[in-house]
């Protein structure tokens, strides 16, 4: 029997893309956790209970359900109705606590990237619920940030980028 003190993970070793999901989802838990200390509000700790139920929800049964997604959806709506729109590209930053957010609505993105590499390996099944979630998570995140910044009273800092012409 293998010492249990020298298994980081039990699917470390495995070659699909799975495992990266599952560890770049509990990264994403873990840096939310730590976000609490420096936002504002209180949502985190139900997302944080979101990321952690997706997380298994690929390789088990999925836990995220539609009342999930509504609620996190209400959860947008609530802070689009308190930011009102961005209509520009801005820059990560500005407070601590909507840095923070900038940096976790980028790490949703890249579990996003994970999800679309597991969906084109062989006898996956699209999760529409995950997909979404994340999604949804990820602009949330930046709503919160905008929030966030608000809150604070920091301004905005808009981007104007060389390289694609609007």
């Amino acid at each position: 029997m293998a010492d249990a003190r020298a298994c980081a993970y039990s699917y470390l070793y495995e070659t699909s893309s799975l495992c990266d999901y599952e560890i770049a989802t509990d990264l994403l838990a873990s840096r939310i956790g730590l976000a609490m200390h420096d936002v504002k509000h209180s949502d985190l700790k139900f997302l944080v209970e979101l990321v952690y139920h997706a997380n298994g929800s690929m390789r088990g049964k999925c836990a995220i359900t539609e009342e999930d997604l509504k609620m996190c959806n209400d959860l947008y709506e609530d802070y689009l109705e308190k930011v009102g729109s961005c209509k520009m590209f801005v820059l990560p930053c500005g407070c601590r606590g909507a840095s923070v957010l900038h940096c976790l609505r980028s790490e949703t993105k890249s579990i996003i990237r994970i999800l679309a590499k597991i969906d084109c390996e062989p006898n996956r099944v699209k999760n529409k619920n995950i997909h979404q979630f994340f999604n949804l998570l990820s602009n949330l995140f930046f709503l919160m940030a905008l929030y966030e910044n608000k809150q604070e009273n920091v301004k905005e800092s808009e981007f104007v980028s060389k390289s694609y012409e609007c």
